[in-house]
């Protein structure tokens, strides 16, 4: 697969485009001011873990500044467990889409039907504001007028259709995505990273990484636990650095005398058996073995966690691990996990080429193909001494 879902994508600009043309509100139009006080709030998000894990901190951030707002979100199922364990979240609804297969289920009469009365859920909790962190999809603002909303807020994005909310933000292309967060909710950015939100620290008190061993990385020079994340979101080919390298960066740092996890999705299975033939370490594989509670935990008792540029790296990020992220068509000022050190070639011209949500179709996949293992084993030690430093090369 060399291009992201391009048949539906294509599908759903032609058919969103004359809907919001209709729904763009006339001349006369007074754009109704933000709500203050105690209101309710809908906050609309259905792609993917990485981004949702990232929104947490501007949410967090925004909840403190407004105990009085009820946060709810309606998201896709896979990534309603990140927000169901968030406290700042009270109620998590679900569109009763996969996104598996997503043209037989949108032919489907069963699913409007179930769409139906989820939206008729909640118009009954009488929401004072719409939230929609979506960046391309135009969804947004169709969904605001069904469930009758007044007022909303969401991104202006170069390339993307326009919505017409109430409150916009421009979304610029190298800004990091945490930071447009803070914005679209109408606050300032920090002038320095935000805290984690699942500190190892506190973990004893912490019900999301509850039952991890280790409350803190290795002490220098000792034998650390190291997680590889070889996969991707949607298991996209540009974003994977080969499963070779993977199995070669293995047993370059086993010879230090570390340990490994993969951390992989079902549908990594294959690859995960290959690193794991030809690797030689001390190596356990809870490949498609985890949901998102055990994954958590599980990256929760690494000292370090190193690979693609996807959801897991974020996830350990939000737990206060350092992370090594390898970077291929996507640009690491605007994904960058906020623990991680970013690895990428810079004389590859063509990158980055992710934009909105897929990529050009690709025949050689320079960007992560031509990243040396050796390089990124250099990367790691690095950061395992306190000694962190952005590899481009």
């Amino acid at each position: 697969m060399t291009r992201s879902n391009a048949l539906v994508r294509s599908l759903e600009h032609f058919v969103m485009r004359g809907v919001l043309a209709w729904l763009r509100p006339g001349p006369g139009h007074t754009r109704p001011n933000a709500p203050e006080g105690a209101h309710r709030a809908l906050i609309c998000k259905w792609c993917c873990m990485g981004d949702a894990v990232v929104s947490l901190y501007a949410l967090r951030e925004f909840k403190r500044r407004h105990p009085g707002v009820t946060l709810d979100v309606l998201v896709s199922s896979r990534i309603a467990e990140v927000y169901r364990r968030a406290p700042e979240i009270s109620a998590v609804y679900v569109l009763p889409v996969t996104g598996r297969r997503l043209l037989l289920e949108l032919i489907d009469p069963r699913l409007w039907f179930r769409c139906l009365g989820q939206i008729l859920r909640l118009r009954r909790n009488g929401y004072a504001e719409f939230v929609d962190l979506e960046l391309y999809r135009g969804t947004g603002p169709v969904l605001k007028r069904l469930i009758g909303i007044p007022f909303s807020r969401g991104f202006q994005v170069e390339g993307a259709l326009p919505k017409h909310h109430d409150f916009e933000v421009p979304l610029p292309r190298h800004m990091p995505e945490w930071q447009c967060f803070y914005r679209v909710l109408g606050m300032d950015i920090p002038s320095s990273n935000p805290p984690p939100l699942y500190p190892r620290s506190a973990e004893n008190d912490n019900p999301a990484v509850a039952g991890s061993p280790r409350a803190a990385s290795a002490p220098l020079g000792r034998k650390a636990r190291i997680g590889i994340v070889f996969g991707s979101s949607f298991n996209w080919p540009q974003k994977k650095w080969p499963w070779e390298k993977y199995a070669e960066l293995i047993t370059l740092l086993a010879r230090d005398g570390h340990e490994f996890v993969l951390l992989g999705a079902p549908g990594e299975r294959v690859e995960a058996d290959r690193i794991a033939a030809k690797a030689e370490g001390p190596l356990t594989d809870t490949t498609g073995r985890l949901d998102y509670a055990g994954l958590m935990r599980e990256v929760a008792t690494c000292d370090l966690v190193v690979g693609n540029d996807t959801g897991t790296l974020h996830l350990a990020a939000a737990c206060g691990v350092p992370t090594v992220t390898l970077f291929g068509p996507t640009d690491p000022r605007k994904w960058n996990p906020l623990t991680s050190t970013p690895v990428f070639l810079e004389d590859i011209p063509c990158r980055p080429c992710y934009y909105l949500g897929s990529m050009p179709p690709c025949g050689h996949f320079s960007c992560l193909r031509q990243m040396e293992a050796g390089v990124v084993a250099e990367t790691v030690r690095g950061v395992l001494a306190g000694r962190p430093s952005m590899a481009q090369y």
